[in-house]
């Protein structure tokens, strides 16, 4: 069975080495998982099963608005669901601490993640020009967002 739960100090090694195997060493700031365990800025939830890290999402917070910054699945455990139940695991979580309205930003050409997002209800409401980068130029982002 699978445990959905908020991130703890017990959790960061797990995550951030996820994170580093899920974004290709692309590290995300650790000061992020800090904040998310502290509960200052930002929020994060994990899926673990049988002693073994399969999942987060963490998302910063200022007043009743969220972002999304990072989700990841393991890669032996994706296309399970698992990321739409985490999703809405955190989702719950942050409607609960008063959050209102979420956003995102997502790779053009990440077309699982916009089906997760859509699924899960959020709507695309923008679009930013050349905001990723790429090896051989940049990348559009698009915009989601959510009101809970």
């Amino acid at each position: 069975m699978t445990e959905l739960r908020p991130l703890t100090d017990n959790d960061l090694a797990a995550v951030q080495q996820l994170d580093l195997l899920c974004f290709e060493g692309d590290a995300f700031a650790s000061g992020w998982w800090h904040k998310a365990v502290s509960g200052q800025g930002a929020f994060a939830s994990v899926a673990w099963q049988d002693d073994r890290l399969l999942g987060y999402c963490l998302f910063s917070r200022v007043l009743d608005e969220a972002e999304l910054l990072r989700i990841a699945i393991a890669p032996d455990a994706r296309q399970r669901g698992l990321g739409a139940r985490l999703l809405s695991h955190a989702e719950t979580a942050l409607r609960e601490s008063g959050t209102a309205q979420l956003f995102l930003e997502v790779r053009l050409s990440n077309q699982p993640a916009q089906q997760l997002y859509r699924r899960a209800g959020w709507q695309q409401s923008g679009r930013r020009k050349d905001y990723y980068p790429l090896a051989d130029g940049r990348e559009d982002a698009l915009i989601f967002s959510r009101t809970l």
